[in-house]
């Protein structure tokens, strides 16, 4: 997890988009990787919440698209014609999520309340990208939903103004993602150990 942000780092570097950086997929892997290295159960938590939904989306837009050839969603299309290196770049997608899993419980489950935190994390980074990034790049989807987002409930979100659309992007986030991410998780990591003795 950590190389490939440092991967991404360089990458980005070289190409003049570090404002990809601040994608909470990105920081996500990065703070999951220094959790593990730490063998940090709150961090580990905090990334593995704030990526569960978000690399599962991901992760199923692009799955039926290999099995399928389109892709439900059409959030993860710009991979159809997309290089090695932009593969390489979105990879953390695919192992991420699993390696957090696996880590977490050796680490004994999720960390109480790291919910809240994620929602601290993911309040920054998306207020950040709003205030500090250039709107094109759309950082967290800071200014507008992502492509192919308006396909599932969010769609309503498009018609708001750019403020109430900001906050409601961040709470939803929170709310409809975060809180009960952490309430699944915390309870099927309390049966598994449970069970294991």
């Amino acid at each position: 997890m950590l190389l490939h942000f440092v991967f991404n780092l360089s990458w980005s570097f070289h190409k003049g988009t570090l404002e990809d950086l601040f994608w909470i997929s990105h920081l996500g892997t990065l703070i999951g990787g220094i959790g593990a290295i730490l063998m940090n159960r709150l961090l580990v938590s905090v990334a593995l919440i704030c990526l569960f939904v978000h690399h599962g989306f991901w992760m199923a837009d692009t799955f039926t698209w290999f099995i399928t050839g389109s892709f439900p969603f059409g959030t993860t299309s710009y991979l159809k014609d997309a290089e090695f290196w932009t593969w390489l770049k979105t990879s953390n997608h695919f192992f991420t999520v699993p390696a957090l899993l696996v880590i977490s419980y050796f680490l004994k489950g999720i960390s109480k309340y790291a919910w809240i935190w994620c929602g601290a994390l993911f309040s920054v980074l998306t207020a950040a990208s709003y205030f500090f990034l250039p709107p094109e790049a759309n950082v967290n989807c800071a200014h507008g939903l992502w492509p192919g987002m308006e396909n599932i409930f969010l769609g309503v979100l498009a018609n708001l103004n750019s403020w109430l659309y900001l906050v409601s992007i961040i709470l939803l986030n929170i709310f409809a993602n975060h809180l009960p991410v952490y309430i699944v998780l915390r309870l099927v990591y309390r049966y598994i150990l449970l069970n294991k003795k």
